[in-house]
């Protein structure tokens, strides 16, 4: 668990708080903002994984052009994942309903040490009970992708892709959910857009089924997390490409 420290509490964006799940029935979906972490929790995945806030972790070579964090980003601080044997794994249980239908989460993260997935998002896809992870930089650093689809890992199927990812530099994380579509960017360039309809969406049948239904992992590799932002997509934003016939 993360201990609250100069953090204080989370505060998440609009709405009344509940108890941890779906949306309740006839409620308007709202969006959250990550101000601080004590609501994401850490899970036992073995005594070498740690985890920690810190203020923040600056870029050696910053990129040009990025946006400046908000307030509430900066109020957060950087969630770090530590290198674990092999998995670091939180896991949101806090008080917010979550979205699990049209929706967006991004993120921002950075691989430290290692040469793994450094931040890789597990996320609902219609309910609470049906889960994929959307992996950056597994299988020896280089791979994306969800896993699983049609019962094959992030390595193996339609999503599966490939982009370098350097130590030490902050990655903008862009995910889209619905029940027919899921879509992925990183720093703004489509990773993929996928279509739902008749297939099988699955865990990792691993460790990182411990971030069920929202969290964050790492593997044998040290990765930091900010400026997580979750919003309610609008009606006609995310529609599911066309399959061949």
């Amino acid at each position: 668990m993360i201990k609250r420290g100069f953090f204080g509490l989370l505060v998440l964006g609009m709405g009344a708080l509940s108890a941890c799940g779906e949306s309740p029935a006839g409620a308007a979906a709202a969006g959250w903002t990550v101000s601080d972490w004590a609501d994401w929790k850490q899970q036992d995945t073995g005594p070498e994984a740690k985890i920690s806030v810190v203020p923040e972790l600056a870029e050696a070579k910053p990129v040009a052009g990025r946006a400046a964090l908000s307030a509430e980003a900066q109020k957060a601080g950087v969630l770090v994942l530590g290198r674990g044997e092999p998995f670091t794994v939180v896991r949101y249980q806090g008080p917010r309903p979550l979205l699990v239908d049209q929706y967006e989460i991004s993120w921002e993260a950075m691989r430290v040490e290692g040469n793994d997935f450094f931040a890789s998002l597990t996320f609902p896809v219609g309910s609470k009970e049906q889960c994929a992870t959307f992996v950056a930089g597994g299988w020896g650093g280089w791979t994306t992708g969800i896993s699983s689809l049609q019962h094959q890992f992030a390595n193996e199927n339609e999503t599966t892709g490939s982009m370098e990812f350097q130590q030490g530099r902050w990655y903008q994380f862009v995910l889209q959910v619905n029940r027919e579509c899921l879509r992925a960017l990183i720093d703004g360039k489509e990773q993929f857009k996928v279509g739902l309809k008749g297939k099988a969406l699955g865990m990792h049948p691993s460790e990182i089924t411990k971030s069920v239904p929202l969290g964050f992992a790492s593997y044998s590799t040290k990765g930091a997390i900010r400026n997580v932002k979750i919003r309610p997509l609008q009606a006609g934003e995310l529609v599911a490409p066309q399959e061949p016939e």
